[in-house]
């Protein structure tokens, strides 16, 4: 018998962690705003942008940890704030309000690099080998924000002297997308930084550690870069694989996979990946293994269960929710299930649609209908209740070939 874990972002906000993208936004502009002159407590931080735009979290916050507690390190917090001056993409994203979500964040991501097209295709080498540009395009981009071009006026602009190719008349395109990349790996670092010296402080003061068996589960995976289970639970580090890396106090150890599933097509001939999750997850060595799907129904010998806690099951994760579903085609038993629980009726809604719009739906219907894909509301007892499922063993004398 085999019981399956799968966590995501929500199993943090499940601990009432601030791990939304906009609670980590609403920190950095605090610490921009308001720097501390001496140790920082839960107040400095969270009680004022955090507590204005999202009172129910914060109220969610007191009511689950010692917040009188919690003291922040002055010296990392200074870090942080020096790390933000500088970096592009930070001052990109505080002006975009329409993210909502990190998914949301993963999109704009791609639409800023789609933006990019505008310098591949640019062909007039006259206009280019002047840098005096008037393209009605161009200006409409965000470029500005990124130190790529500086406007004179509001019909001209000039791109960088380095991005420009005068004997050739060409655009530098690999090296504006090389300078994008090293300061979006930069803007990692400051996330790292934020999960390890802001949300990290939250663990040693919880109130009350609720009573979850997460020994009964085989193997453990997780989409979350936070040591949640660990520091909770106690689980050991040994037997939680972390699918999109984790945090750590030393940057340069830290191997967080934060990106987009594909390069727009116009930049991929650049041969760029730096911003897909695949190329980071083998240049940052955190491809670690996924569920092993059998080769056939003889491999399988016992029943699995797949519990999802706190993941979206959006299509930036689509190639992991398809090998879930291979799986179960291919267990002929038909004792393996997909136990997805979720936070409240909409969350319910967004996972059955982020579902139908990767797996055909006629599969997800015959699993529906049969008890092998079912949902669940996310609560203690609930949670307790399906952990602690009888599982069975499959005799081989079931298999008649």
């Amino acid at each position: 018998m085999s019981k399956i874990l799968i966590t995501g972002n929500g199993f943090d906000l499940f601990h009432h962690l601030p791990t939304k993208y906009h609670h980590f936004i609403s920190i950095m502009e605090t610490i921009e705003k308001f720097q501390p002159s001496k140790e920082a407590t839960f107040g400095d931080l969270f009680g004022r942008i955090f507590k204005d735009k999202y009172l129910d979290d914060y109220n969610s916050i007191i009511d689950n940890y010692n917040v009188e507690q919690i003291k922040f390190d002055n010296s990392k917090i200074k870090q942080i704030d020096e790390l933000l001056k500088t970096n592009l993409w930070y001052k990109y994203f505080k002006t975009v309000l329409e993210i909502d979500t990190w998914i949301d964040f993963e999109m704009e991501i791609e639409y800023v690099l789609n933006q990019l097209a505008i310098f591949n295709k640019y062909e007039d080498k006259s206009v280019i080998r002047k840098n005096y540009f008037s393209d009605s395009l161009m200006k409409e981009t965000d470029f500005e924000i990124f130190n790529v071009l500086t406007f004179f006026s509001f019909e001209i602009f000039k791109l960088k002297e380095e991005y420009i190719n005068v004997r050739k008349g060409s655009i530098n395109f690999k090296k504006i997308i090389e300078d994008l990349a090293k300061s979006f790996e930069e803007f990692i670092v400051i996330f790292n930084r934020y999960l390890v010296d802001i949300v990290g402080v939250f663990y040693a003061e919880t109130k009350e550690k609720i009573e979850i068996p997460f020994h009964l589960m085989n193997e453990i995976y997780t989409f979350n870069y936070t040591p949640t289970l660990e520091n909770i639970y106690k689980v050991g580090k040994s037997k939680v694989i972390y699918l999109h890396g984790e945090i750590n106090e030393d940057c340069g150890k830290q191997n967080i996979v934060l990106g987009i599933s594909e390069m727009p097509k116009d930049v991929k001939a650049s041969k760029m990946f730096d911003f897909t999750k695949y190329y980071q997850k083998v240049n940052k060595n955190s491809n670690n293994k996924f569920i092993e799907i059998p080769k056939s129904a003889k491999d399988i010998f016992d029943e699995k269960i797949f519990y999802i806690i706190g993941h979206s099951l959006d299509e930036s994760d689509k190639e992991y929710i398809i090998d879930l579903f291979e799986f179960l085609k291919i267990d002929k038993t038909e004792y393996s299930k997909i136990c997805v629980f979720y936070y409240n009726a909409k969350d319910k809604e967004n996972k059955w649609k982020n579902l139908f719009s990767i797996i055909d739906k006629n599969t997800i219907l015959e699993m529906n209908k049969f008890g092998r894909l079912y949902f669940v509301e996310l609560k203690a007892e609930n949670i307790n209740r399906e952990f602690g499922r009888e599982t069975y063993t499959i005799s081989d004398s079931f298999f008649i070939f």
